[in-house]
């Protein structure tokens, strides 16, 4: 039988290993009303896909993905997870949403809708930006990468002299 000071310690320790383990992401799923070309609007939670960078609001290039997010969404359960401590951006979370077990921010990239943003993705949309390049976008000029997102610029060559 245990002592009430060894208990006590007990209690102790396993309080301060909970404190330290890692707060688990939250999930939310049901049916998403678009309400930007990378956000969505999902039960109460308004949701802004992790790593990616779409247009600016309203003009042609989002209004296209916003059309081309409700056709590859509509009707289909969307799951979103996110970190429930981190801060809110622009009265958003930022999540990592998936439809039928697929990235979405992964199919955004790949179809020209969104750019890979490396600052947050760490470069995990990388590959499917080259293959929308590859299909003849521009995504330089389609959406330019937003100061947040860093510098994919490449450096410059110096003229031989």
């Amino acid at each position: 039988m245990a002592t009430p000071a060894i208990l006590a310690v007990l209690v102790a320790l396993g309080l301060a290993v909970s404190a330290q383990a890692a707060v688990p992401p939250e999930t939310v799923n049901g049916f998403p009303e678009i309400v930007g070309g990378g956000t969505l609007l999902l039960g109460v939670e308004t949701i802004r896909l992790h790593g990616i960078a779409t247009a600016a609001v309203g003009s042609a290039v989002e209004i296209e993905a916003r059309g081309w997010l409700h056709r590859r969404i509509n009707a289909r359960r969307v799951y979103c997870h996110f970190d429930p401590t981190a801060d809110l951006v622009d009265r958003a979370r930022i999540g990592m949403c998936e439809i039928e077990g697929l990235d979405i921010s992964a199919l955004m990239v790949e179809a020209g809708m969104a750019v890979d943003c490396p600052a947050t993705s760490k470069g995990r949309y990388k590959l499917q930006q080259q293959r929308a390049e590859a299909a003849g976008f521009n995504m330089r000029e389609r959406i330019p990468l937003p100061s947040r997102c860093g510098s994919t610029g490449k450096p410059s060559a110096k003229k031989k002299a």
